[in-house]
């Protein structure tokens, strides 16, 4: 912004609207009038971008170095809208004999300071990114709300507990190189894992923390890593399933209104199964209160979706399932001259009670499904039995394959109670071929949600193994290695004879 002199002509010559010939320091006007010449004038015009200012002022005294007095560096106050620094910068002067000087001046203007953004932490860059790889991958098969449904719960809570900070990066920097096609061997970062640990482990040690939803979640997260990226029967062999079966017992059921708390205990399910099973934990899943946090949270899809609402009934009878295979395991275990023959009738009684509860999922969300063609068949000439199903979602895909692996499990056992008291039923073999067919006719949607929606139809394609031929087991075996294939070592080894023998035990595998 230059500040230029407004008029060079003296005051006399300004009023009269006449040219001065500047022949200071009395111009030829003033002579010939006999006044007295006022000199340069002091006014003063201003150009910015290109604008002519009306606004004149009288210069006040200048200093030697060419900057105004009256002007100040410092910011205006406070209350002023604006806070810049403004000074007089001279450009050209000349004196005249009078002392009366004409200068040609600059407003020099510090540009105001724009006030930067707010730094963003590690925990905000986190949860932003918990946030856009959920979107991102929602519906494809490196989709993570398939094993963990609360993660969206998590980006509020990376700033008050370390463990879920460190456990959450730890799972998304290992599902970002899954997704970058990196090899198995370098997915898992054993510095990050390490750190995780011993976040995890400071945490448990405080009181206030060590029951928190948030701690619950860091010990899942953790789980779900390893048994993803199969590191819990590797280099780490440390399980989490026992911590995380501790912090629940600890904490007791949820409260109402707590879906966070609810779907952590989802999130944790297959985990406790897997204890169950093998005998190591008491089952309080079914005691009434811990079921009806379960009863509860599926609630809210009464109306608008009746068969999630059904999923609720069918995850307890899961665990009540997951009781009945250990007491099953055990009579098995035991040496034929020693089983207790009242055990295994108690034991017939329970199986014939689950029976029922299983198979009314067939008629309550299954046969809808087919109904409403939501599940529909069709020519697979590649498959070596000729048709395969479609699916709405692997959602419906999974729960599809779940539902007839739980009666075949159910019907196993039957088979081999029936041998334990020495007559055989064989429908019960023409039943678990009809479910175990449907559950080939899936392998190859699931092969379609690789990487990780494909593993989760690991158990449903062992179990249904047995009723295979030659044929249909190479097509299930190479189903199982391709759906593992991103994994670095498996945690049961893919082999005819492995899946084969107890098949009962695989579902808790």
């Amino acid at each position: 912004m230059v500040g230029i002199p407004k008029s060079n002509r003296c005051d006399f010559c300004r009023r009269r609207k006449t040219k001065c010939d500047e022949n200071w320091p009395t111009c030829g006007t003033c002579s010939k009038a006999g006044k007295e010449c006022s000199g340069p004038s002091r006014h003063v015009k201003f150009v910015h971008n290109g604008r002519h200012t009306r606004r004149s002022m009288q210069f006040r005294d200048i200093n030697e170095d060419g900057t105004d007095t009256d002007s100040t560096d410092e910011p205006e106050s406070s209350g002023s809208s604006r806070s810049r620094k403004i000074s007089l910068l001279n450009l050209k002067n000349k004196t005249m004999s009078d002392g009366a000087t004409f200068s040609k001046l600059r407003i020099c203007t510090q540009k105001p300071q724009i006030p930067k953004k707010p730094s963003r932490t590690k925990f905000d860059l986190l949860g932003a990114k918990v946030v856009m790889y959920l979107q991102s991958s929602e519906g494809t098969g490196y989709s993570m709300s398939q094993w963990l449904s609360t993660l969206g719960y998590v980006p509020p809570l990376l700033e008050r507990n370390e463990a879920l900070f460190d456990a959450t990066n730890l799972l998304l920097s290992t599902w970002l190189k899954l997704c970058q096609g990196a090899d198995k061997n370098e997915l898992f970062d054993l510095s990050s894992y390490s750190r995780a640990l011993r976040s995890l482990q400071r945490v448990l040690d405080d009181p206030k923390e060590q029951t928190s939803n948030a701690t619950l979640a860091a010990t899942i997260y953790l789980q779900t890593t390893e048994y993803l990226f199969d590191y819990a029967g590797g280099v780490n062999q440390i399980s989490h399933c026992n911590g995380i079966y501790s912090i629940l017992i600890q904490r007791g059921p949820p409260k109402p209104g707590d879906h966070f708390g609810a779907q952590l205990m989802l999130d944790a399910f297959a985990y406790i199964f897997t204890l169950v099973v093998a005998g190591k934990v008491d089952n309080f899943y079914v005691y009434p209160k811990w079921a009806q946090v379960i009863t509860n949270y599926f609630s809210q899809w009464k109306t608008r979706t009746p068969w999630l609402f059904e999923i609720s009934k069918l995850l307890l009878g899961v665990m009540t399932l997951a009781s009945v295979i250990n007491r099953f395991v055990q009579v098995w275990d035991t040496p034929s001259c020693l089983r207790d023959y009242q055990e295994i009738d108690d034991l017939t009684t329970a199986v014939d009670d689950l029976s029922p509860h299983f198979r009314r999922f067939n008629e309550s969300t299954i046969d809808p499904l087919f109904q409403y063609n939501l599940i529909q068949e069709i020519p697979d000439p590649e498959s070596p039995f000729g048709t395969r199903y479609t699916f709405p979602n692997g959602t419906t895909a999974l729960h599809f394959a779940n539902v007839n692996s739980f009666n075949i499990v159910v019907n196993r056992m039957k088979q081999e109670l029936n041998k334990m008291r020495g007559f055989d039923d064989p429908t019960l073999e023409l039943e678990c071929l009809e479910w175990s067919a449907r559950i080939w006719r899936t392998c190859h949607y699931g092969l379609l949600m690789r990487p990780l929606g494909a593993v989760t139809f690991n158990d449903a394609v062992s179990v249904s193994y047995s009723a295979a031929g030659d044929v249909e087991r190479e097509y299930l075996l190479n189903f199982l290695i391709e759906a593992n294939k991103f994994r670095k070592q498996s945690t049961w080894e893919i082999a005819d004879e492995t899946i084969c023998s107890q098949i009962w035990r695989v579902m808790g595998w």
